[in-house]
């Protein structure tokens, strides 16, 4: 029996190899390569390879072209001499000589923001508040918005709370006439 990844391996070197990775584990292990912060804002996205090899055989000289967040291409070229270290450590030879930093113009990945489900005795209080609201499309807007916004019911009180900078007298040291 065969496994599936076996398959995958053979058919992603290919891509791989066609952007210039000799390898498709410096794609797959870019935030141990570089680290959390600089994995954070980029992605590698091809090599660019100078014609001819090193004394061993091994492509070298070549310039690993980035994809930066929106406005951290600066922040990216200043680790520039740290990034080409470890990428050439993971790679075992000095194979990155430059890097190119492009910015990723992709919108960023929607941040999904985990929800509390409405208590039952909440959604009862809310359906009580649009009982006298006719139209049921508009109903279950509101019930749909009251969930996002207090899934704990209505409140039934209001308070700002106590105005400390109006209570205290000025302790200023300019004296007032």
């Amino acid at each position: 029996m065969q496994t599936i990844d076996k398959h995958f391996r053979n058919l992603a070197k290919a891509a791989f190899q066609r952007h210039g990775f000799a390898s498709e584990q410096l794609v797959a292990q870019w935030r141990v390569i570089v680290g959390d912060q600089v994995a954070a804002v980029s992605r590698p996205e091809k090599i660019k390879w100078t014609r001819g090899n090193d004394a061993n055989g091994h492509q070298s000289g070549g310039t690993l072209v980035l994809k930066a967040t929106s406005g951290r291409a600066l922040e990216l070229h200043y680790e520039t001499p740290r990034i080409i270290e470890r990428v050439n450590q993971f790679l075992g030879y000095g194979a990155i000589a430059a890097l190119k930093v492009t910015p990723d113009n992709s919108p960023p990945p929607a941040l999904k923001i985990p929800r509390k489900p409405m208590k039952p005795e909440a959604a009862k209080a809310w359906a009580d508040n649009f009982d006298d609201i006719a139209d049921p499309d508009l109903k279950a807007a509101l019930s749909k918005l009251a969930s996002f916004s207090a899934p704990n019911g209505p409140k039934t009180t209001f308070s700002t709370g106590v105005n400390r900078v109006l209570s205290q007298s000025p302790n200023s040291s300019r004296k007032t006439s």
